[in-house]
């Protein structure tokens, strides 16, 4: 399914089920990193900004998506 650019804003709803256990359990899940630590490849060809977790994979959605080998108009986070 496709999903529009920018989705209609709602009321946010109160967390009401989940417990301080669940809570501190899933903050052993995550870490804080320095942007060396993640890097981002964002696609800006033809205002497309979808986010890569390397460049292998930016690169095989512009051919794919957009069917071209450019290398240019890429955003990266590190």
């Amino acid at each position: 399914p496709d999903l529009p650019s920018l989705l209609p804003p709602s009321e946010g709803v109160q967390d009401t089920t989940t417990t301080l256990e669940q809570i501190l359990a899933a903050e052993q899940n995550g870490k804080i990193t320095e942007p060396e630590q993640t890097p981002i490849y964002i696609c800006a060809l033809q205002d497309c900004f979808r986010l890569y977790p390397n460049y292998d994979r930016l690169m095989a959605h512009r051919k794919r998506d957009h069917n071209t080998d450019s290398n240019a108009d890429i955003i990266t986070w590190n």
